[in-house]
């Protein structure tokens, strides 16, 4: 028997928790989506003719006093078919004979059940944790260069960087993450008064960007460390010759003297191999511990909003960002890229017992749909919102036809990105660069 074959079915075999997790995950925020659609369609009377769950061919289905209800193949979306939706009707609880705030309400259900879900998701991530998140600086670490060379001071409750409002200790580390320049702007109250502080910088360090266990061998290993030679499953031996035997000694040795172009030596399948040559990326230091306070219902329930609104500014951001060039379609993940990324984090948690990451990137995933389908772009819910708020406006219907073409020209180009973004997602899995 082909031992590689034998291999990679154990390998696959391992995955199928974690492919079900991350297939459960995504049906879930989808399942809550289309049913806030489904749900005030009922409550206003609206005849709804299927509510499924999936797209594609039908796997499941059951036919209801009135509506079908169908789980489909392909876990990536799901719809509610209402009686008038998409053509003119002369049924008197068609969708399209409805008044249009109802119309409005029903249309923007699903991405308010998202931004809930999120909501709920946070509440718990922050009600799990044992202190709760402040934005007041508690100490620095030994050497700290925003303490001694830029001037941040511990009690320092720090209210903007870059001139972004920070809601929540997430954003701390998100707005310094975005700032490529390595220079912030930090405003921060300070004994009841507001000060501005520019050009704070941080001290930077070389970072191997993979994860790794304490023998050295590494995991999640980034794209950008796989076109130098690395897999996953490596061990490193020796870094610019000096031999590493533990976690803490190979982070030593990367971060050593500032250099950022190293040499390395792996063992991979009993067989050492050089990797010269191999430019490293530099992280910024985080030198600073916020406080954490315990835990009481005003202070969770003031971080759980934190976060949500956070996650749901970093989605905006992120969009500007990726117009504005920041960003390009390679650095973009589709529903398997998404899906791969989840999966792997599933594995992870499986193995460490710890949801929260799980959890976290579900929140942040709900809240990125709920938020994105309010875009005012055809085929979306907000694009139906816009005719609506155009009717509600003008007190005149665009004619449905023409609405209808513009969905559909709406939809061609959302599937065409999906197609581009699953065929960049298959070319990562293939040559095994993976999403990181």
């Amino acid at each position: 028997m082909d031992l590689n074959l034998l291999f990679s079915f154990a390998d696959v075999k391992g995955k199928i928790l974690p492919i079900l997790i991350a297939v459960l995950f995504f049906g879930v925020i989808i399942t809550i989506h289309e049913f806030g659609h489904f749900i005030f369609a009922k409550i206003f009377g609206v005849k709804v003719n299927e509510f499924a769950i999936g797209m594609g061919p039908t796997l499941l289905k059951k036919q209801g006093k009135e509506t079908k209800y169908a789980l489909r193949l392909f876990p990536i979306g799901g719809f509610v078919s209402m009686e008038g939706e998409d053509e003119e009707s002369s049924d008197s609880r068609a969708f399209c004979n409805q008044k249009v705030w109802k119309r409005m309400i029903i249309i923007a259900a699903g991405a308010t059940f998202n931004l809930i879900l999120g909501l709920i998701v946070c509440f718990f991530l922050v009600g799990s944790e044992d202190l709760v998140g402040t934005t007041k600086i508690l100490q620095f670490y030994e050497g700290a260069v925003s303490n001694q060379e830029a001037g941040l001071m511990e009690g320092d409750r720090i209210i903007k960087i870059d001139g972004k409002r920070v809601f929540s200790d997430y954003d701390i580390s998100f707005l310094m993450q975005r700032n490529g320049s390595g220079s912030y702007e930090f405003a921060v109250e300070r004994e009841g008064e507001n000060i501005t502080l520019h050009d704070v910088k941080f001290a930077k360090r070389t970072s191997g960007n993979f994860s790794y266990n304490p023998d050295c061998t590494i995991s999640n290993v980034s794209a950008n460390m796989k076109d130098f030679g690395f897999k996953d499953g490596d061990k490193i031996v020796s870094v610019n010759g000096e031999k590493v035997t533990s976690g803490e000694e190979l982070i030593a040795a990367i971060g050593k003297d500032g250099d950022y172009i190293l040499d390395f030596t792996v063992e991979r399948e009993g067989e050492n191999i050089n990797l010269s040559e191999v430019e490293m990326m530099t992280v910024t230091v985080f030198d600073f511990v916020i406080l954490g306070e315990d835990k009481n219902v005003f202070n969770v329930t003031k971080n759980a909003f934190g976060y949500a609104f956070s996650l749901g500014r970093m989605v905006y951001l992120s969009l500007f960002d990726l117009l504005r060039g920041q960003y390009g379609m390679n650095d973009l993940a589709g529903p398997i890229g998404t899906i791969s990324v989840i999966t792997d984090i599933a594995e992870e948690s499986i193995a460490s017992v710890d949801w929260s990451q799980l959890f976290m990137i579900m929140a942040m995933i709900t809240i990125n749909i709920g938020l994105f389908n309010l875009l005012p772009v055809p085929a979306l819910d907000g694009g139906h919102l816009f005719f609506m708020f155009f009717e509600l406006i003008f007190r005149k219907k665009i004619p449905q036809k023409y609405e209808s073409y513009i969905h559909a020209a709406g939809l061609v180009i959302l599937f065409g990105i999906m197609a581009i973004t699953s065929a960049s997602d298959i070319w990562k899995l293939i040559s095994g660069r993976g999403f990181y």
